[in-house]
This record gives C-alpha cells, structure tokens and sequence, in this order.
C-alpha cells in the first residue's frame, strides 16, 4: 500500500485488544498498520492509548468489521 495515507478507525487502551482488532481486520484482507509501527501514547511510563490505522480507502471497511466483531458474541 506504498504512497497510502492511514486513518485511525478506533483508538484502544491496551496492546492486547490493539493486535486483536489488528488480526481481525488483517483475516478479512485489509491492510492495518502493524502495532509496533503505530504511535502510541503513554502515561508516567504506561502505554495507554493505541490507534488501530488502515489505509484511508479501506476505513469504511474497516469500521464497519470491527462495529459487527464488537458487536458479536464472541468467547
């Protein structure tokens, strides 16, 4: 996706549920920006905010994935 502008599509407080929604929308084909390439903000040492960034063309996608697997009965 060279020459892509990204878009957040949700913003997480843990690095779990951030690579979590990664592999969601990676398995429906899309293109997120990998966790450790992603800016991510901190508080007196404690990672605590974690943008989940797709390409700008695939956020309608994107958005509505993770909507529904949020939404979903999941284990």
């Amino acid at each position: 996706m060279s020459g892509s502008t990204f878009t957040t599509v949700r913003t997480v407080q843990t690095a779990g549920e951030a690579d979590l929604m990664v592999s969601v929308l990676r398995s429906a084909g899309l293109h997120p920006v990998e966790l450790y390439m992603s800016p991510h903000f901190g508080l007196a040492g404690a990672e605590v905010s974690f943008p989940i960034q797709v390409p700008s063309e695939e956020y309608a996608a994107a958005k509505a994935i993770l909507d529904s697997w949020q939404t979903s009965d999941r284990p």
